[in-house]
Protein backbone atom coordinates (compact mmCIF):
# COMPACT_ATOMS: atom_id res chain seq x y z
CA UNK A 1 0.00 0.00 0.00
CA UNK A 2 1.40 3.40 -1.09
CA UNK A 3 0.44 6.92 0.32
CA UNK A 4 -1.37 8.77 -3.07
CA UNK A 5 -1.85 12.37 -1.77
CA UNK A 6 -1.46 15.62 -3.64
CA UNK A 7 -2.84 18.70 -3.39
CA UNK A 8 -4.01 20.63 -6.70
CA UNK A 9 -2.98 24.02 -5.06
CA UNK A 10 1.08 22.77 -5.23
CA UNK A 11 2.04 23.41 -8.59
CA UNK A 12 4.35 19.79 -9.11
CA UNK A 13 3.34 16.15 -10.08
CA UNK A 14 3.64 13.45 -7.81
CA UNK A 15 6.98 11.51 -8.69
CA UNK A 16 6.48 7.71 -7.59
CA UNK A 17 8.37 4.81 -7.49
CA UNK A 18 7.37 1.54 -6.75
CA UNK A 19 7.86 1.57 -3.01
CA UNK A 20 7.19 4.96 -2.11
CA UNK A 21 5.83 8.18 -2.82
CA UNK A 22 7.21 11.61 -2.70
CA UNK A 23 4.35 14.38 -1.64
CA UNK A 24 4.68 18.37 -1.19
CA UNK A 25 2.50 18.47 1.74
CA UNK A 26 0.67 22.21 2.16
CA UNK A 27 -1.62 23.77 3.92
CA UNK A 28 -4.71 22.49 2.47
CA UNK A 29 -3.50 18.63 2.17
CA UNK A 30 -1.46 17.34 5.26
CA UNK A 31 -2.77 13.87 6.71
CA UNK A 32 -4.88 13.42 9.35
CA UNK A 33 -1.39 12.80 11.22
CA UNK A 34 0.76 14.76 9.66
CA UNK A 35 1.76 18.14 11.00
CA UNK A 36 1.59 20.92 8.39
CA UNK A 37 5.00 21.62 6.56
CA UNK A 38 6.16 23.74 3.77
CA UNK A 39 8.72 21.34 2.55
CA UNK A 40 8.68 18.21 0.41
CA UNK A 41 8.03 15.10 2.57
CA UNK A 42 8.81 11.13 1.71
CA UNK A 43 6.52 8.88 2.84
CA UNK A 44 7.34 4.87 3.39
CA UNK A 45 4.67 2.53 4.10
CA UNK A 46 6.07 -0.21 6.41
CA UNK A 47 4.97 -3.00 4.51
CA UNK A 48 6.37 -1.53 1.13
CA UNK A 49 9.79 -3.31 2.53
CA UNK A 50 11.93 -5.52 -0.52
CA UNK A 51 13.87 -7.87 2.44
CA UNK A 52 13.49 -8.51 5.49
CA UNK A 53 15.34 -10.56 8.46
CA UNK A 54 13.69 -11.74 11.98
CA UNK A 55 9.84 -12.96 12.98
CA UNK A 56 8.05 -10.30 10.81
CA UNK A 57 3.89 -10.33 10.43
CA UNK A 58 2.17 -7.84 8.05
CA UNK A 59 -0.97 -6.92 10.09
CA UNK A 60 -3.95 -5.31 9.58
CA UNK A 61 -5.26 -3.95 13.04
CA UNK A 62 -7.78 -1.03 11.44
CA UNK A 63 -9.61 -0.63 8.12
CA UNK A 64 -7.09 1.27 5.83
CA UNK A 65 -3.82 0.96 8.12
CA UNK A 66 -1.58 -1.93 7.19
CA UNK A 67 1.59 -2.50 9.50
CA UNK A 68 4.48 -4.66 9.94
CA UNK A 69 4.95 -6.10 13.38
CA UNK A 70 8.46 -7.66 14.34
CA UNK A 71 8.32 -10.11 17.04
CA UNK A 72 12.20 -10.63 17.68
CA UNK A 73 15.36 -8.87 18.69
CA UNK A 74 18.11 -7.57 15.84
CA UNK A 75 14.91 -8.03 13.07
CA UNK A 76 15.22 -5.65 10.50
CA UNK A 77 13.20 -4.20 7.55
CA UNK A 78 14.73 -2.87 4.21
CA UNK A 79 13.62 -0.47 2.25
CA UNK A 80 14.12 1.36 -1.54
CA UNK A 81 13.79 4.95 -1.83
CA UNK A 82 14.87 7.79 -4.12
CA UNK A 83 15.83 10.73 -2.63
CA UNK A 84 15.34 13.91 -4.60
CA UNK A 85 16.61 16.83 -3.00
CA UNK A 86 20.12 16.49 -0.89
CA UNK A 87 20.20 17.77 2.74
CA UNK A 88 18.97 17.01 6.58
CA UNK A 89 15.80 15.45 7.16
CA UNK A 90 13.03 15.04 9.91
CA UNK A 91 12.47 11.32 10.21
CA UNK A 92 9.42 10.17 12.02
CA UNK A 93 8.97 6.65 13.07
CA UNK A 94 5.14 6.10 13.05
CA UNK A 95 5.37 2.95 15.79
CA UNK A 96 3.55 1.18 19.06
CA UNK A 97 5.26 -1.18 21.61
CA UNK A 98 2.17 -3.04 23.43
CA UNK A 99 5.14 -5.23 24.73
CA UNK A 100 6.51 -4.68 28.61
CA UNK A 101 10.19 -3.84 26.89
CA UNK A 102 11.15 -0.33 25.52
CA UNK A 103 12.25 -1.31 21.59
CA UNK A 104 15.65 0.07 20.01
CA UNK A 105 15.20 1.01 16.73
CA UNK A 106 17.92 2.87 13.90
CA UNK A 107 17.65 3.34 10.59
CA UNK A 108 21.03 2.13 8.65
CA UNK A 109 21.85 3.31 4.76
CA UNK A 110 23.47 0.81 3.81
CA UNK A 111 23.70 0.71 0.62
CA UNK A 112 23.88 3.02 -2.90
CA UNK A 113 25.00 6.19 -1.74
CA UNK A 114 27.38 7.88 -3.28
CA UNK A 115 29.59 9.01 -0.74
CA UNK A 116 30.33 5.16 -0.56
CA UNK A 117 30.20 4.61 3.20
CA UNK A 118 27.55 2.09 5.41
CA UNK A 119 26.02 4.52 8.50
CA UNK A 120 23.49 5.13 11.26
CA UNK A 121 21.27 7.99 9.99
CA UNK A 122 18.54 8.04 12.71
CA UNK A 123 20.84 7.34 15.96
CA UNK A 124 18.82 5.62 18.34
CA UNK A 125 14.46 5.22 18.00
CA UNK A 126 13.26 4.59 21.46
CA UNK A 127 10.18 3.10 21.18
CA UNK A 128 8.38 3.13 25.08
CA UNK A 129 7.01 -0.02 26.52
CA UNK A 130 3.01 -0.03 26.66
CA UNK A 131 2.59 2.49 23.95
CA UNK A 132 -1.17 1.35 22.81
CA UNK A 133 -2.28 3.86 20.36
CA UNK A 134 -1.14 3.92 16.59
CA UNK A 135 -0.19 6.57 14.95
CA UNK A 136 2.17 7.72 17.62
CA UNK A 137 5.77 9.15 15.85
CA UNK A 138 8.87 9.56 17.50
CA UNK A 139 11.14 12.25 15.64
CA UNK A 140 14.76 12.53 15.06
CA UNK A 141 16.99 14.03 12.85
CA UNK A 142 19.09 12.57 9.91
CA UNK A 143 22.34 12.91 9.36
CA UNK A 144 22.98 14.62 5.95
CA UNK A 145 21.54 12.83 2.65
CA UNK A 146 22.92 12.74 -0.87
CA UNK A 147 20.14 12.81 -3.73
CA UNK A 148 20.33 9.31 -5.06
CA UNK A 149 18.94 6.09 -4.80
CA UNK A 150 19.25 5.05 -1.01
CA UNK A 151 18.37 0.99 0.64
CA UNK A 152 18.00 2.07 4.15
CA UNK A 153 17.52 -0.51 6.71
CA UNK A 154 15.20 0.05 9.72
CA UNK A 155 16.54 -2.21 12.66
CA UNK A 156 14.87 -3.12 15.79
CA UNK A 157 17.89 -4.36 17.83
CA UNK A 158 15.42 -5.13 21.02
CA UNK A 159 11.55 -5.37 21.00
CA UNK A 160 8.85 -6.02 19.36
CA UNK A 161 7.29 -3.14 17.58
CA UNK A 162 4.24 -2.19 15.30
CA UNK A 163 5.57 0.36 12.99
CA UNK A 164 2.67 1.98 10.20
CA UNK A 165 4.87 4.05 7.80
CA UNK A 166 8.47 6.18 8.20
CA UNK A 167 8.42 9.41 6.94
CA UNK A 168 11.23 11.80 5.54
CA UNK A 169 10.92 16.14 5.43
CA UNK A 170 13.20 17.96 4.38
CA UNK A 171 14.15 20.70 7.07
CA UNK A 172 17.81 22.23 5.11
CA UNK A 173 19.96 22.19 2.30
CA UNK A 174 22.44 23.92 3.56
CA UNK A 175 24.73 21.27 4.61
CA UNK A 176 27.80 20.05 4.04
CA UNK A 177 27.39 16.35 2.80
CA UNK A 178 30.13 13.63 3.25
CA UNK A 179 33.25 13.45 0.77
CA UNK A 180 32.82 10.97 -2.07
CA UNK A 181 35.72 8.33 -1.78
CA UNK A 182 34.09 6.34 -4.65
CA UNK A 183 34.04 2.97 -2.31
CA UNK A 184 30.89 0.91 -4.15
CA UNK A 185 30.99 -1.25 -6.78
CA UNK A 186 29.70 1.60 -9.52
CA UNK A 187 32.39 3.97 -7.95
CA UNK A 188 34.88 5.35 -10.68
CA UNK A 189 37.76 3.98 -8.58
CA UNK A 190 37.08 0.50 -7.07
CA UNK A 191 34.99 -2.47 -8.37
CA UNK A 192 33.42 -5.27 -6.44
CA UNK A 193 35.50 -8.66 -7.19
CA UNK A 194 33.72 -11.08 -4.16
CA UNK A 195 31.82 -10.65 -1.09
CA UNK A 196 29.22 -12.49 1.24
CA UNK A 197 26.13 -10.64 2.56
CA UNK A 198 25.19 -13.81 4.61
CA UNK A 199 21.65 -13.94 3.45
CA UNK A 200 21.44 -17.80 3.44
CA UNK A 201 20.79 -18.67 7.25
CA UNK A 202 22.72 -21.98 8.11
CA UNK A 203 26.46 -23.35 8.16
CA UNK A 204 28.49 -20.28 6.03
CA UNK A 205 28.66 -21.21 2.55
CA UNK A 206 31.29 -23.68 1.79
CA UNK A 207 32.33 -22.06 -1.88
CA UNK A 208 33.56 -18.98 0.38
CA UNK A 209 34.49 -20.20 3.75
CA UNK A 210 36.53 -22.81 5.06
CA UNK A 211 37.74 -23.77 8.31
CA UNK A 212 40.95 -24.01 9.85
CA UNK A 213 41.56 -26.19 12.76
CA UNK A 214 45.16 -26.70 11.97
CA UNK A 215 46.57 -25.12 15.30
CA UNK A 216 44.11 -26.95 17.82
CA UNK A 217 46.79 -29.68 18.96
CA UNK A 218 49.64 -26.67 19.23
CA UNK A 219 47.10 -24.12 21.09
CA UNK A 220 47.92 -22.01 17.75
CA UNK A 221 50.93 -19.96 18.11
CA UNK A 222 49.59 -17.91 21.40
CA UNK A 223 48.59 -20.60 24.14
CA UNK A 224 44.90 -19.65 23.44
CA UNK A 225 42.55 -22.28 25.12
CA UNK A 226 39.93 -22.33 22.23
CA UNK A 227 39.41 -25.45 20.12
CA UNK A 228 38.38 -24.58 16.69
CA UNK A 229 35.70 -26.80 15.17
CA UNK A 230 34.59 -27.61 11.85
CA UNK A 231 30.93 -26.86 10.39
CA UNK A 232 29.40 -26.54 13.94
CA UNK A 233 26.34 -24.32 14.15
CA UNK A 234 26.97 -24.00 17.62
CA UNK A 235 30.15 -22.27 16.76
CA UNK A 236 29.64 -20.72 13.33
CA UNK A 237 26.37 -19.90 11.51
CA UNK A 238 24.64 -17.81 9.21
CA UNK A 239 21.21 -16.16 10.91
CA UNK A 240 18.92 -13.29 10.18
CA UNK A 241 21.46 -11.67 7.69
CA UNK A 242 24.84 -12.30 9.23
CA UNK A 243 27.25 -14.53 10.38
CA UNK A 244 27.63 -15.33 14.04
CA UNK A 245 31.13 -16.59 15.07
CA UNK A 246 30.57 -18.16 18.74
CA UNK A 247 32.76 -18.77 22.02
CA UNK A 248 30.82 -21.53 24.00
CA UNK A 249 32.60 -22.77 27.47
CA UNK A 250 32.70 -26.03 27.24
CA UNK A 251 35.33 -29.13 27.81
CA UNK A 252 35.98 -29.73 23.85
CA UNK A 253 39.02 -31.88 22.94
CA UNK A 254 40.74 -30.89 25.65
CA UNK A 255 40.02 -27.41 25.41
CA UNK A 256 37.79 -25.59 27.81
CA UNK A 257 36.10 -23.09 25.02
CA UNK A 258 34.91 -23.91 21.68
CA UNK A 259 35.32 -21.29 18.75
CA UNK A 260 35.40 -21.04 14.97
CA UNK A 261 38.39 -19.90 12.62
CA UNK A 262 37.00 -19.00 8.97
CA UNK A 263 39.01 -18.62 6.37
CA UNK A 264 38.05 -17.12 2.20
CA UNK A 265 38.84 -19.88 -0.07
CA UNK A 266 39.37 -16.80 -2.61
CA UNK A 267 42.42 -14.49 -1.96
CA UNK A 268 43.31 -11.51 -3.51
CA UNK A 269 46.82 -9.53 -3.75
CA UNK A 270 45.89 -5.84 -3.09
CA UNK A 271 42.29 -4.00 -2.61
CA UNK A 272 40.18 -2.53 -0.18
CA UNK A 273 38.77 -5.18 2.04
CA UNK A 274 35.75 -4.35 4.56
CA UNK A 275 34.26 -6.52 6.81
CA UNK A 276 30.88 -4.72 8.97
CA UNK A 277 30.88 -6.37 12.39
CA UNK A 278 29.89 -6.15 15.79
CA UNK A 279 32.45 -7.41 18.61
CA UNK A 280 31.86 -9.59 21.39
CA UNK A 281 32.64 -8.72 25.28
CA UNK A 282 34.26 -9.89 28.13
CA UNK A 283 37.44 -10.79 29.84
CA UNK A 284 39.40 -13.47 27.81
CA UNK A 285 38.10 -12.82 24.38
CA UNK A 286 40.18 -11.72 21.58
CA UNK A 287 38.47 -11.74 18.21
CA UNK A 288 40.09 -10.83 14.84
CA UNK A 289 39.66 -9.90 11.45
CA UNK A 290 43.18 -10.48 9.41
CA UNK A 291 44.87 -11.98 6.16
CA UNK A 292 48.17 -14.21 5.88
CA UNK A 293 49.51 -15.17 2.52
CA UNK A 294 47.91 -17.57 0.57
CA UNK A 295 49.16 -21.31 0.97
CA UNK A 296 50.56 -20.86 4.26
CA UNK A 297 49.97 -23.05 7.01
CA UNK A 298 49.49 -23.28 10.41
CA UNK A 299 52.08 -26.43 10.17
CA UNK A 300 54.67 -24.32 8.23
CA UNK A 301 55.93 -22.62 10.90
CA UNK A 302 57.68 -19.56 9.08
CA UNK A 303 55.78 -16.61 10.81
CA UNK A 304 56.40 -14.15 10.65
CA UNK A 305 58.43 -13.97 8.16
CA UNK A 306 55.69 -14.86 5.64
CA UNK A 307 53.66 -11.42 6.76
CA UNK A 308 50.81 -11.08 8.37
CA UNK A 309 47.93 -8.17 8.06
CA UNK A 310 45.79 -7.46 11.09
CA UNK A 311 42.67 -5.37 10.04
CA UNK A 312 41.22 -5.40 13.76
CA UNK A 313 41.93 -7.01 16.67
CA UNK A 314 40.39 -6.00 20.28
CA UNK A 315 40.84 -7.91 23.57
CA UNK A 316 37.91 -8.47 26.09
CA UNK A 317 39.81 -6.80 28.91
CA UNK A 318 40.55 -3.27 27.61
CA UNK A 319 36.90 -2.63 25.83
CA UNK A 320 36.63 -0.73 22.67
CA UNK A 321 40.34 -0.18 22.26
CA UNK A 322 40.73 -1.60 18.00
CA UNK A 323 44.51 -2.26 17.13
CA UNK A 324 45.85 -3.01 13.32
CA UNK A 325 49.36 -4.20 12.59
CA UNK A 326 51.50 -5.39 10.15
CA UNK A 327 53.84 -8.13 11.11
CA UNK A 328 57.32 -9.35 9.03
CA UNK A 329 60.57 -10.93 9.67
CA UNK A 330 61.92 -7.56 11.15
CA UNK A 331 58.99 -5.89 12.31
CA UNK A 332 56.75 -8.03 15.06
CA UNK A 333 55.40 -8.38 18.39
CA UNK A 334 57.42 -10.86 20.02
CA UNK A 335 60.13 -7.82 19.34
CA UNK A 336 57.63 -4.87 20.22
CA UNK A 337 58.30 -2.96 16.64
CA UNK A 338 55.51 -3.88 14.53
CA UNK A 339 54.08 -1.51 12.34
CA UNK A 340 50.89 -0.44 14.30
CA UNK A 341 47.75 1.75 15.06
CA UNK A 342 45.57 1.89 17.92
CA UNK A 343 42.25 3.58 18.15
CA UNK A 344 39.01 4.49 20.31
CA UNK A 345 35.85 3.07 19.37
CA UNK A 346 33.25 3.73 22.14
CA UNK A 347 30.55 0.99 21.63
CA UNK A 348 32.17 -1.37 19.16
CA UNK A 349 30.51 -4.75 21.32
CA UNK A 350 26.95 -2.84 20.96
CA UNK A 351 27.14 -1.53 17.80
CA UNK A 352 28.39 -2.43 14.21
CA UNK A 353 31.23 -1.06 12.79
CA UNK A 354 33.12 -1.39 9.65
CA UNK A 355 37.02 -2.62 9.66
CA UNK A 356 38.66 -1.47 6.31
CA UNK A 357 41.83 -2.52 4.74
CA UNK A 358 43.53 -0.54 2.13
CA UNK A 359 46.38 -2.25 0.50
CA UNK A 360 48.42 -1.41 -2.78
CA UNK A 361 52.57 -2.43 -3.39
CA UNK A 362 52.80 1.06 -1.85
CA UNK A 363 51.01 1.57 0.92
CA UNK A 364 48.20 -0.19 4.16
CA UNK A 365 46.07 1.74 5.75
CA UNK A 366 43.63 0.43 8.17
CA UNK A 367 40.36 2.53 8.95
CA UNK A 368 37.03 2.08 11.10
CA UNK A 369 33.93 3.69 8.95
CA UNK A 370 36.14 5.54 6.87
CA UNK A 371 38.23 7.33 9.73
CA UNK A 372 41.84 6.25 8.65
CA UNK A 373 44.11 5.46 12.16
CA UNK A 374 46.87 3.20 11.23
CA UNK A 375 49.33 3.99 7.86
CA UNK A 376 52.33 2.25 6.85
CA UNK A 377 54.60 2.84 3.41
CA UNK A 378 56.36 0.51 1.79
CA UNK A 379 59.75 1.97 2.24
CA UNK A 380 61.41 -0.66 -0.01
CA UNK A 381 63.40 -2.18 2.00
CA UNK A 382 62.80 -5.75 0.69
CA UNK A 383 60.60 -9.12 1.74
CA UNK A 384 62.07 -8.73 5.39
CA UNK A 385 60.27 -5.82 6.16
CA UNK A 386 57.65 -5.53 3.36
CA UNK A 387 56.20 -9.04 2.68
CA UNK A 388 52.97 -7.99 1.27
CA UNK A 389 53.19 -8.18 -2.30
CA UNK A 390 51.33 -11.29 -3.59
CA UNK A 391 47.65 -12.91 -3.04
CA UNK A 392 46.24 -12.93 1.15
CA UNK A 393 43.34 -15.01 2.33
CA UNK A 394 40.62 -13.58 4.74
CA UNK A 395 40.38 -14.49 8.53
CA UNK A 396 37.32 -14.28 10.77
CA UNK A 397 37.82 -15.83 14.30
CA UNK A 398 37.06 -15.17 18.02
CA UNK A 399 39.97 -16.68 20.12
CA UNK A 400 40.41 -17.38 23.71
CA UNK A 401 43.27 -16.75 25.78
CA UNK A 402 46.46 -16.90 24.90
CA UNK A 403 49.54 -14.86 25.61
CA UNK A 404 47.41 -10.94 24.58
CA UNK A 405 43.59 -12.28 25.10
CA UNK A 406 44.70 -13.76 28.98
CA UNK A 407 46.46 -10.81 30.54
CA UNK A 408 43.70 -10.35 33.10
CA UNK A 409 42.22 -14.04 33.07
CA UNK A 410 39.10 -15.09 31.95
CA UNK A 411 36.11 -14.40 32.67
CA UNK A 412 34.00 -17.94 32.56
CA UNK A 413 30.78 -16.07 33.21
CA UNK A 414 30.81 -13.85 30.22
CA UNK A 415 29.74 -16.91 27.62
CA UNK A 416 28.58 -17.57 24.70
CA UNK A 417 30.64 -14.53 23.40
CA UNK A 418 29.66 -13.74 19.82
CA UNK A 419 31.26 -11.35 16.74
CA UNK A 420 28.42 -10.62 14.27
CA UNK A 421 29.48 -9.91 10.77
CA UNK A 422 26.97 -7.97 8.79
CA UNK A 423 28.97 -8.23 5.11
CA UNK A 424 32.31 -8.95 3.83
CA UNK A 425 33.19 -7.06 0.30
CA UNK A 426 36.14 -6.68 -1.35
CA UNK A 427 37.14 -4.70 -3.82
CA UNK A 428 40.00 -3.74 -6.55
CA UNK A 429 41.11 -0.86 -8.37
CA UNK A 430 39.39 -0.44 -11.83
Amino acid sequence: MLYQKICNRVGVGLYTLSLFTLSFLSDGCAGQSERKVDSPTLIVEAESFISNSGNISVVNEKKNVTAVQTKDDDAWLNYKINVLLPGRYTIRLYAKNKSDREAVCWIEDHIDNKDGKTYNVSGKIIVKANEHESANYIQTESTPLDASQHYLKLHIDKGAVIIDKLTFTLISTDVSLPAVSYSKSDGKEWKLVWNDEFETNGLPDPSRWNYDIAGNYASWGNHEAQCYTIGRKENAKVENGKLVITAVKEDLEGKRYSSARLISRATWQYGRIEVRARLPRGRGTWPAIWMMPGGWSFKDGNWPDVGEIDIMEHVGHDPNIIHASAHSRDYQWQAGNQKTGVVNIPGVTENFHSYILEWSSEIIKVSVDDSCYFTYKNEGLGETKWPYNKPFYLILNVAIGGAWGNEKGIDDNAFPQSMDIDYVRIYQKK
